[in-house]
């Protein structure tokens, strides 16, 4: 049996208390909820023997894929999802292990910069092969036509929900 069927189950129940009530698209979002929390799981898992989390991850992952390894930390807080304060706390973490540097740009102070160091960027290219080994497994069998409409999907659904924030 499905992990999902009690929420489905559920959400039947609210549409048959409330019938205007849209339980397909509620089946939805809450099984996107369910896909993100199984990949963020297998993710964390990946890196546990690194010391490193999902957030961790993805803050070193989005420096190695920038130009030049670095970032502002707004626009890297703004890739990774990260609000400011989770943001700081993670680059604490990986500046004290000497994955990452920050300082100031030159000619703005209020502007910092953050950077992968050798340190972070051989963890990272070591560490990517593990996390898209065990996360790209959620899509098994799919075919290559099936990911590009998934993609396309998505990104559908991301454009929506984009111009309502």
């Amino acid at each position: 049996m499905s992990s999902f069927e009690a929420t489905k189950k559920r959400l039947k129940n609210i549409h048959a208390r409330v019938p205007d009530f849209p339980e397909d698209l509620m089946r939805l979002m809450r099984m996107t909820y369910h896909i993100q929390k199984r990949m963020k799981d297998l993710t964390n898992a990946a890196l546990r023997k690194y010391e490193l989390v999902d957030a961790s991850y993805m803050v070193l992952a989005v420096l190695y894929g920038s130009d030049d390894e670095m970032s502002t930390a707004s626009t890297l807080g703004e890739a990774c999802m990260e609000k400011p304060a989770n943001l700081t706390r993670v680059c604490n973490d990986l500046e004290a292990q000497g994955l990452i540097t920050r300082g100031n740009r030159p000619g703005d102070r209020r502007c910092v910069m953050i950077a992968l160091t050798d340190s972070g960027r051989e963890l990272v290219a070591k560490v990517l092969p593990e996390v898209w080994q065990a996360t790209t497994r959620a899509y098994d069998g799919y075919s290559p036509e099936e990911v590009a409409q998934l993609e396309g999907l998505f990104k559908r659904q991301l454009n929506n929900l984009e111009k309502h924030t």
